[in-house]
């Protein structure tokens, strides 16, 4: 005789989709840091402020993929 499983199989649930609201406030916040830092060390620290930003940005949006 087979060994047969009848039990009935319930679909897989989808994963959650991240939501875009959060990646917008996300953003929106990160920049805002961005802006204040500016103020404070003007030029100089420019191009470091924005690329720490973009990669804090990056890393926190890959992990959530």
């Amino acid at each position: 005789m087979a060994d047969i499983d009848t039990t009935p199989q319930l679909p897989a649930e989808p994963e959650p989709k991240p939501s875009l609201v959060l990646d917008l406030v996300a953003l929106v916040v990160l920049l805002a840091v961005c802006a204040v830092l500016y103020v404070i060390v003007k030029d100089p620290g420019f191009s470091i402020i924005i690329g720490a930003v973009g990669g804090l940005f990056g890393t926190w949006r890959k992990r959530r993929e």
